[in-house]
């Protein structure tokens, strides 16, 4: 715990504070042949770093005090009035292992603000701000992700700091770091996708290997909550299937202009704007959806079906080549297509796949074959609908 932090010349070394600590009458040393000299003694440290490489404090105050809470609780506040003034209480009690409340894992932690520094993954951990010390992910595809960090794993990774293009965990050689084979939509990369299908935010720490520009120099930062916005498999580097996920800060503005194609129809917008709405659903221009959608009587080209609300018929517009990164695809009308809500949704989960004879197929337990409608004044860019196969280029989807 309190090892982690500097020593700086006005304040005692770790090592002596172990060695002040020690003098409670609830401390004991272990592995020691208890012949411990004199705190004042100029060989302590030499003695406690021989005795205790890692610094002594850290192993011993929680295997000791692990069973009395309320001790701990004590002796960490006595050690921070005394020698750590300068550190937040709440983070050396949360790194201690001891709460101030309860916290079921999601959402923003108890005592830990946005900027806030770590040593290292250990630390990260007991502050439960990303509970794995090695895996880069953690949660599960039942309740979804938690946290995830982002240092420079994955050749894959882009940061681009408000919306980062994560890589999912996997398929690495353990020895040279570099993909050897396909990932899995297991673990945590299911896990990520159940956020994006949930909307649940995701709480993001970048580490000191990722991209200098939005990365700690050292250890490890707490950046807040993301949102995935969007997942997908592809080729990557190495040419083996990685899972990707778009993540996006919450409450940041989308800075990337689509690049759009002058045509005699709606013109659309470059620079497509951002509601959440109770799916997280991004809404671009309103005039190209309400073309396509006008253009096919609000009718799904996939299955046929036409919704009919109380205010009006109702189908949703798909953009086939997403907007913003890494896709940056055009808000145009012949990257859109008309859907019911079951077909948008399986179409931005890859499940649903039109090929360039317009032949659609539904993907999973119970697979199906469409045809593609499409009429006059609405022709489909093939290029997108490439785009899209290559995007969700899916071996398998595992079973629950």
């Amino acid at each position: 715990m309190l090892t982690e932090y500097d020593t700086v010349a006005s304040h005692p070394t770790p090592a002596s504070t172990f060695l002040e600590l020690r003098q409670f009458p609830f401390w004991e040393i272990l592995g020691t042949n208890d012949e411990t000299p004199d705190s004042r003694d100029p060989d302590a440290v030499t003695w406690l770093t021989q005795q205790a490489p890692e610094g002594g404090l850290e192993t011993s105050l929680h295997e000791q005090l692990a069973s009395d809470k309320d001790l701990c609780r004590e002796a960490v506040k006595l050690l921070h009035e005394q020698y750590f003034q300068d550190h937040r209480l709440d983070l050396l009690l949360l790194e201690a292992g001891i709460p101030g409340e309860e916290f079921d894992g999601f959402g923003a932690p108890p005592h830990v603000r946005v900027g806030d520094t770590f040593k290292r993954r250990r630390t990260l951990a007991r502050a439960r701000v990303h509970r794995p010390t090695m895996a880069g992910i953690c949660g599960t595809r039942a309740s979804g992700a938690e946290s995830i960090v982002v240092s420079g794993g994955y050749e894959d990774d882009e940061d681009f700091g408000d919306e980062i293009i994560y890589t999912g965990q996997g398929g690495r050689d353990e020895k040279t770091k570099e993909q050897c084979k396909d990932q899995e939509l297991t673990l945590g990369n299911a896990a990520l996708v159940t956020s994006y299908s949930t909307g649940a935010p995701v709480r993001v720490i970048r580490g000191s290997g990722g991209d200098a520009r939005h990365s700690p120099a050292t250890g490890l930062r707490y950046d807040g909550l993301y949102r995935v916005e969007e997942c997908w498999s592809q080729r990557g580097k190495s040419n083996f299937l990685v899972w990707r996920y778009r993540l996006r800060a919450i409450g940041s503005v989308d800075k990337q202009a689509a690049t759009n194609i002058a045509r005699s129809f709606p013109t659309g917008n470059a620079t497509p704007g951002r509601k959440e709405t109770s799916t997280q659903r991004i809404i671009r221009s309103t005039k190209v959806a309400d073309y396509v959608k006008k253009l096919h009587a609000y009718a799904c080209q996939v299955c046929g079906l036409r919704m009919e609300t109380p205010t009006g018929a109702y189908a949703e517009a798909a953009h086939i080549k997403p907007l913003g990164h890494p896709h940056n695809g055009p808000d145009e009308i012949d990257n859109v297509l008309c859907l019911c809500p079951n077909h948008h949704t399986a179409f931005d989960f890859g499940m649903l796949i039109i090929n360039d004879d317009r032949s659609v197929t539904q993907r999973g337990s119970e697979p199906r074959t469409y045809q593609l409608r499409e009429i006059s004044g609405h022709v489909i860019n093939s290029k997108y609908l490439a785009y899209h196969r290559d995007h969700h280029e899916h071996i398998s989807i595992p079973a629950e």
